[in-house]
């Protein structure tokens, strides 16, 4: 658990994008939150070493090269990715309904986080 709070840490000092800030009124899975933000995984991407989602922007900027969860690396020996994007992660994410993020103003729109950019 401190291996993994220090990966977080080291997010905290650059601009990451992370994932997705929208209020979701479905609940959200957790093998659909990022381990490293702990939002909803934005273009979310599987380790091959324990299978968690993080985000592409989180998991690019780890400095340590290391899965947060099992410290396996996550390059191997030819310099390849030991992840891949998750595309049924990101599907369910983007089926998930959320508000606008213009609720708060009196916007009533809740539909898919697919829709919310066409929307907005």
């Amino acid at each position: 658990i401190l291996l993994q709070q220090l990966d977080t840490r080291e997010m905290a000092s650059s601009s990451a994008q992370g994932g997705y800030e929208h209020e979701f009124i479905d609940a959200v899975r957790d093998d659909l939150i990022c381990q490293i933000c702990h939002l909803p995984a934005r273009d979310p991407q599987q380790t091959m070493c324990c299978g968690k989602v993080y985000c592409k922007s989180c998991i690019n900027r780890l400095q340590s090269n290391r899965c947060p969860n099992c410290r396996n690396s996550l390059i191997d020996r030819n310099g390849n990715k030991n992840y891949f994007p998750d595309k049924a992660s990101d599907r369910r994410i983007k089926e998930l309904k959320v508000k606008c993020d213009n609720h708060k103003n009196g916007c009533e729109w809740k539909q898919e986080l697919a829709q919310l950019e066409e929307h907005l």
